[in-house]
């Protein structure tokens, strides 16, 4: 039998989610259910890992699974999609699969999720038109999340997929110290 990874596996997922919520209502109530589950995970994965626990037994999962689900307010798809991890022994691949199903859905509905780091807060006009700037590049609806380090002393740091764009003052100084010490 061939093993297959687990991002594979949680990438098949993602797509069966895709094309399991039917029409667009439906995949955006999914997306939405994702981003509060992964936020959750983040903070809560113990929580979570007691699923994957096989002494427990399956039908008392699936409760504690549509519990939760209720109170958090799930749609149907999104709680099918826990309960066939949990089915089929995937409940580790949760994190994965949802990350695959938000990026599978950003990419599909023309949304790029970018991470900013910065020193300090960006106004709303600056904001704006860092906004403005990475739609023209990206050609996408643009999320931005922020990241404050003050360790940057200035400048930004831009983080899209595999796209990576340094143009803090902590790095060109570190970049005018190489080539100061000739090392570059």
């Amino acid at each position: 039998m061939k093993k297959v990874s687990k991002l594979k596996t949680a990438i098949l997922y993602a797509q069966s989610m895709y094309a399991g919520a039917g029409n667009d209502k439906q995949r955006s109530a999914m997306y939405a259910d994702a981003q509060m589950l992964k936020d959750i995970l983040s903070t809560n994965k113990a929580e979570f890992s007691k699923l994957n626990n096989p002494l427990w037994k399956f039908d008392d999962k699936v409760k504690v699974l549509e519990l939760v689900a209720q109170k958090m307010q799930l749609t149907e798809p999104m709680l099918n999609t826990l309960k066939l991890l949990l089915q089929n022994g995937r409940f580790d691949t949760l994190g994965m699969t949802l990350e695959q199903f938000i990026l599978l859905y950003q990419d599909k509905h023309g949304i790029a999720e970018i991470e900013v780091t910065t020193a300090a807060p960006l106004s709303s006009s600056q904001e704006n038109l860092l906004k403005e700037k990475l739609a023209a590049i990206f050609k996408k609806e643009i999320l931005l999340s922020y990241i404050i380090n003050p360790q940057i002393i200035g400048g930004l740091i831009i983080k899209y997929g595999t796209h990576f764009i340094d143009n803090s003052i902590k790095h060109k100084l570190n970049a005018l110290e190489q080539l100061m010490k000739g090392t570059k």
